[in-house]
């Protein structure tokens, strides 16, 4: 029993360190296609490890991406994102692990699973839960590890808007991002149905849904609800949810949230369009 107690108390502590240690971390390169896929992006699962990174405070690339931080004085500050997994008849599982330079493991979630038979589904379902272990680290970017651009030191922590917009070439427009685009998800445990007054919207990348009943629209990631905003002008107005806030508006058919990202320059533009 003692060394039970004495090996749980060395796992906390590894565990401390490790999410202290990804602190110093500022950016992830996100690879093109992982081990147990058959092609680059399949199921979009790249896309979306990007994409929940980039949720949860870090600035995650893909590695064909065009980066900021290519001239970085110390290129060691950089961690890189694989995801283990297996599929069986019963379950599909992942993990999530993040490495230094040097391919030493600095952090390593739980597994997460999913019993979904459709692949799709699977893996996303099972990739989410996984990082339920990177949202728990409530990383935060420590300022003391600054590597600066040996190009343009002053600026080192702005990142390039067009730079992260995918299969883009930066280019001299005003700093504006859209975010990955992942196809339409399943909705088929959406906990509200629309009715035949109800327009539905769905965000670009996928992972957001919008319900809009007169003036009243209802924010949702994946099948959760997230938030409520009220049409006061349709020109533009202040919406808020749990996951992001910021200024929305309508333009031909469509609606386009603008919001800000913590440590991103600019704002990030954020689509929805009518199913």
């Amino acid at each position: 029993m003692k060394y039970f107690f004495t090996l749980l108390i060395i796992a906390l502590m590894s565990i401390n360190l490790n999410a202290q240690s990804v602190n110093d971390y500022k950016y992830v390169i996100v690879p093109e296609e992982f081990d147990f896929l058959k092609s680059p992006d399949q199921y979009q699962v790249n896309s979306l490890t990007k994409f929940l990174f980039n949720k949860y405070g870090f600035e995650a690339y893909l590695k064909r991406d065009e980066k900021p931080f290519d001239n970085l004085t110390d290129p060691c500050k950089i961690l890189y994102a694989d995801v283990k997994g297996r599929a069986t008849f019963i379950k599909t599982t992942l993990e999530v692990v993040l490495k230094d330079c040097n391919d030493q493991v600095i952090f390593k979630t739980s597994e997460g699973t999913s019993k979904d038979k459709e692949y799709k589904r699977a893996y996303h379902n099972a990739l989410r839960e996984a990082f339920y272990d990177i949202e728990a680290l409530q990383y935060s970017y420590n300022p003391a590890g600054e590597v600066q651009d040996s190009q343009n030191p002053q600026n080192s922590t702005a990142v390039s808007p067009d730079a992260i917009e995918v299969n883009k070439k930066p280019t001299q427009q005003p700093p504006v991002i859209k975010e990955e685009v992942v196809d339409t998800a399943d909705s088929q445990n959406e906990t509200s149905q629309p009715s035949a007054t109800t327009i539905t919207y769905t965000s670009e990348d996928g992972f957001y849904k919008v319900m809009q009943s007169g003036t009243t629209i209802t924010f949702y990631d994946d099948t959760k609800k997230i938030g409520v905003a009220t049409i006061g002008n349709p020109e533009t107005f202040d919406i808020t949810t749990t996951d992001f806030s910021g200024k929305a508006f309508f333009l031909e058919g469509r609606l386009v949230i603008q919001r800000k990202i913590k440590g991103i320059a600019g704002v990030v533009e954020m689509i929805f369009t009518k199913q």
